[in-house]
């Protein structure tokens, strides 16, 4: 069951982006750049200097460059990288409330860089919580290594599912800034007004993807953040 209100007569207009989509395979080749999260701590007196170390893909021997990795240390001793596009910054541009095939990618990086890998070492499962609404967890799965196309989809996903009535136990003031940009985002198209205010909404204004950034309690989980342009 939706959560619909009363429909508004006015319009509205989308600005219209360059695209970049990519149906092919779940290649993992490693050709972008990445960055480590959180910072390196900074070094311990009397003790060596450690650099960035180059890598060869782990999956194949055919990848002939290996690429720079940034390590970073958690509470719990492992060493996890995430891809540069899903790095805090401005790294392409991603408006949640539309699909997939609107993603603008930053100059120079290729529509297959998507297909590569979320983060080094390759999980098969990542857990994304929004701080701005904690009830609602991103999961996302994919037994031969999560990839930026994935976790991409899966927020696009979550987050774009409608309200049921009882999620909307919140407090008036999020219901009601939830409900204004339900009418905002959906006047202009009766086919999203019939769908009902979507988790979105309660986003407000902040509707693109500003970047994960690992938790701080220590777990293998990720927050995720928004902003109101990029």
């Amino acid at each position: 069951m939706n959560y619909r209100i009363g429909s508004s007569a006015s319009s509205s207009h989308h600005r219209s982006w360059a695209v970049h989509s990519e149906s092919g395979s779940n290649s993992h080749a490693f050709q972008g750049r990445w960055s480590a999260l959180p910072a390196s701590p900074l070094p311990i007196p009397n003790t060596p200097l450690l650099h960035p170390v180059s890598l060869p893909h782990p999956n194949a021997a055919s990848h002939q460059s290996p690429m720079s990795y940034q390590h970073s240390s958690t509470s719990h001793s492992s060493f996890i990288v995430l891809h540069s596009l899903l790095s805090y910054g401005p790294n392409l541009r991603f408006n949640i409330t539309r699909d997939l095939a609107h993603v603008q990618l930053r100059p120079g990086c290729p529509p297959n860089t998507l297909q590569e890998l979320a983060v080094q070492p390759p999980v098969s499962r990542m857990i994304i919580t929004v701080p701005e609404l904690p009830a609602w967890m991103i999961e996302v799965v994919n037994p031969r290594g999560v990839t930026v196309n994935d976790v991409l989809a899966k927020i696009c996903e979550t987050l774009n599912r409608s309200v049921a009535p009882h999620e909307m136990q919140r407090s008036s003031r999020a219901v009601n800034a939830a409900i204004d940009s339900f009418r905002a985002r959906s006047r202009a198209d009766p086919c999203e007004h019939a769908q009902g205010v979507k988790r979105v909404d309660f986003l407000g204004p902040k509707v693109f993807f500003a970047g994960l950034a690992r938790t701080r309690d220590g777990s293998d989980s990720w927050e995720i953040h928004f902003s109101q342009s990029v």
